[in-house]
């Protein structure tokens, strides 16, 4: 075979090869779009990807603004299926605030945050600057026609009162007469043999009562009402099993009386997950009897206080919100070492919160934090 004849085979081996494929992509094309194309069925909001959850409840905050329908926009939020939708309502509004996204969609968060009860001081910049909702206007009322009144009947003229008031005299006459004069009465010797008062005796002083020893004190006075103070820091890395990327979502939660001794037994509580923890109940020896811990999953964080009991209500106030899968607040990712040791050796705490803010610091800002919490008896 010569060298025409090869080539000839070649071109006729590669055009065959071209329209098998053309053939090929043509066929799929019909079964995917035409004869079996695909179907979605059963999805739901829960299964969207997090920045897409994100959009979602920006757009439910968008509606909730507008509306002013609380319930409903719960009802929203509800199919988002998340641990704890206060929380992801807080921690997604603070996000786009040190993120300085879009200033309407941080006011729609903002207004939402606020009607779920979970605003933070930060927020109250953008609620003072956000747009009420305007007030509709009543409707017009109809005026009645006026009605004929009937003329008023002959009223009479009123009588002239005279003006000219007479003047009285102001001097007596001369003529008339002086009263007659009367006998004056002689006065009245009272009788010589009237008796003489008795001089009366200028009583005592009366004795002043000598001081009476008061006694002391009783020493057995009654305790106070139990009242507890609280404390909470951030657990930086290198402590507790936590690094930069990687650690614990917890809160733990110690109970001490006034001489810092452990309490066990006492309940502790959170108000965003609702759930009653007490201390003494991990298993662990390197817990005490006077410590318990609250775990949480994505999107989780606390804010806690002393129980009365199990299921019982607070008998402290509740500490401060702590998140442990979104980025805590500058301050404390910087008195933990985060910023430190995480971010840029010897960096301020200014510049943390700007490389924060661009997302070159700890990444997406979400993560796995652990806070400690003393709770304190004041006796």
């Amino acid at each position: 075979m010569d060298d025409t004849q090869q080539k000839r085979v070649w071109i006729f081996v590669v055009a065959l090869v071209a329209l098998g494929f053309i053939a090929g992509v043509g066929l799929g094309l019909l079964l995917g779009w035409v004869v079996w194309p695909v179907r979605y069925y059963d999805t739901s909001i829960a299964e969207l990807a997090p920045e897409y959850k994100e959009e979602y409840t920006v757009l439910v905050a968008s509606a909730y603004a507008l509306d002013g329908d609380l319930e409903k926009a719960r009802a929203r939020l509800a199919r988002l299926e998340v641990p704890n939708l206060d929380l992801w309502v807080k921690d997604l509004t603070d996000r786009y605030i040190d993120e300085g996204q879009d200033q309407a969609d941080i006011q729609a968060l903002v207004e939402l945050a606020h009607g779920l009860g979970v605003d933070t001081p930060r927020m109250a910049a953008y609620r003072a600057t956000a747009t009420p909702r305007p007030t509709p206007l009543p409707s017009p009322t109809a005026t009645p026609a006026p009605t004929n009144t009937p003329p008023p009947a002959d009223t009479p003229a009123p009588t002239a009162v005279p003006t000219d008031t007479p003047i009285p005299p102001t001097t007596a006459p001369t003529n008339t007469p002086l009263p007659p004069p009367t006998d004056t009465p002689k006065p009245t010797v009272p009788p010589t043999d009237t008796p003489l008062p008795k001089p009366t005796k200028t009583p005592s002083p009366t004795a002043v009562p000598k001081p009476t020893n008061t006694p002391p004190p009783p020493t057995n006075t009654p305790k106070p009402a139990t009242q507890w103070t609280w404390s909470a820091r951030l657990v930086g890395p290198g402590e507790d099993g936590q690094g930069c990327d990687y650690g614990n979502l917890q809160i733990r939660v110690t109970v001490v009386d006034a001489n810092g001794n452990q309490l066990g037994g006492v309940w502790v509580y959170d108000k965003y997950s609702q759930q009653y923890q007490v201390t003494g109940n991990v298993d662990s020896p390197e817990w005490g009897p006077g410590e318990t811990k609250f775990e949480y999953g994505i999107g989780g964080g606390g804010s806690l206080c002393i129980a009365s009991g199990q299921g019982g209500g607070c008998i402290s106030d509740f500490t401060r919100d702590m998140p442990c899968y979104y980025t805590p607040p500058v301050a404390d990712m910087f008195a933990s070492g985060y910023c430190d040791k995480c971010c840029e050796p010897g960096i301020s705490q200014d510049r943390c919160a700007q490389r924060i803010a661009e997302g070159s610091c700890f990444g997406s800002g979400a993560g796995h934090y652990s806070w400690r919490v003393v709770f304190k008896r004041n006796w």
